[in-house]
């Protein structure tokens, strides 16, 4: 085994071919370093430098192990400042999972933010439903996830980071498709199509919940899942349904979409991340939305510092005060983030 002195020494000498010059530029006597360099050649069990009548030579040897101690010995003066940029979060790895629905609108911008300003961090995007951002955040799979279910698993912690209105997606056909203005009660006899009430997101509750406010039940057709499953359902004709704003950039053909301004429920994004586990670089993605987190035990309020996707979130749908956008919550504290939301009298999803 050579260490970091050895390769040192044999660098120095074979870059100045001279055992004087060596040793000066060392800080070691001559003798000492002649000494050095029959150890190193023992203990690697080859010459490695020929002495000529005025300087040394480098052997096969000498020249292949002078390129990786090079090598080594760059890598040795690079490591503390990498390991300084990792701690930091500017360098690593990060595995991000996120449902559907979030490409929609919080995602394109902070990643495309997140990149330019922390472009050392290779990213790692998986779409996952929301009980597989659970799984793999449990074990450890995933860093960090987005997605609209409002409820902090077990084990976890999250924060509100982007809300926007429900609008109300209809077949092109559909007589209440034409019309300039839509209200909420207007879609009292209309079939609806939902996702599934199990599926772990809170779309499904959000919908029966919004409907309540209008005085009725709504008629359920056809649960499925993912989004554009269900919006290519409503283009066929089979129903309408009650979605985020963002899902607007679904453009298909037989889909129309009109504003709810009666409906003051608003449909939330959540990061949530295991209690006791959040990797540098998912620290630096949360920062990134505006959380801010000191570490992975000690996590608090988002300062009034806002990235662009924060600024993006922010002029598409202002947050409520009471709905506090970039406030860690824990499971298990009495405070998710979708009690948080309903005290504002936006019930989260």
């Amino acid at each position: 085994m050579l260490d970091l002195r050895d390769l040192r020494r044999f660098a120095a000498l074979a870059e100045e071919r001279h055992f004087g010059r060596a040793a000066a530029r060392l800080g070691m006597g001559q003798p000492q370093l002649s000494r050095a360099l029959q150890a190193l050649e023992a203990r690697v069990g080859a010459r490695l430098l020929a002495r000529t009548s005025r300087d040394v030579a480098l052997t096969e040897a000498g020249a292949a192990l002078l390129e990786d101690a090079r090598r080594l010995l760059a890598i040795a003066k690079a490591a503390p400042a990498r390991a300084r940029a990792a701690s930091a979060g500017e360098i690593g790895t990060l595995t991000l999972g996120f449902s559907g629905s979030c490409a929609y609108a919080l995602l394109p911008a902070a990643i495309e933010g997140f990149r330019r300003a922390r472009p050392g961090i290779a990213l790692t995007l998986r779409h996952m439903s929301a009980a597989e951002q659970v799984a793999a955040l449990r074990e450890g799979s995933a860093d960090l996830c987005l997605r609209r279910a409002a409820q902090v698993p077990e084990g976890m912690r999250g924060a509100l980071v982007f809300q926007e209105p429900f609008v109300a997606a209809l077949p092109r056909t559909a007589p209440l498709a034409r019309r300039p203005g839509l209200t909420l009660a207007a879609l009292r006899d209309s079939p609806f199509l939902a996702f599934p009430r199990h599926d772990g997101t809170d779309f499904h509750r959000q919908l029966l919940d919004i409907c309540a406010t209008a005085g009725f039940v709504p008629r359920i057709v056809q649960e499925v899942s993912p989004m554009h499953a269900l919006i290519g359902l409503v283009g066929a004709g089979v129903g309408v349904s009650i979605v985020p704003d963002s899902v607007r950039k679904l453009r298909f053909a037989g889909v129309v979409y009109r504003p709810l301004p009666d409906v003051a429920p608003r449909s939330h994004v959540f990061a949530v991340w295991r209690a006791d586990r959040l990797p540098a670089p998912a620290r630096a993605f949360a920062e990134h939305l505006g959380i801010a987190v000191q570490s992975a035990a000690s996590l608090t309020h988002s300062p009034p510092r806002a990235s662009e996707a924060r600024q993006a979130a922010t002029k598409r749908s202002p947050a409520s005060p009471s709905a506090a956008p970039g406030t860690v919550v824990a499971s298990g504290s009495g405070a998710t983030p979708r009690r948080r939301a309903a005290q504002s009298s936006a019930k989260s999803a």
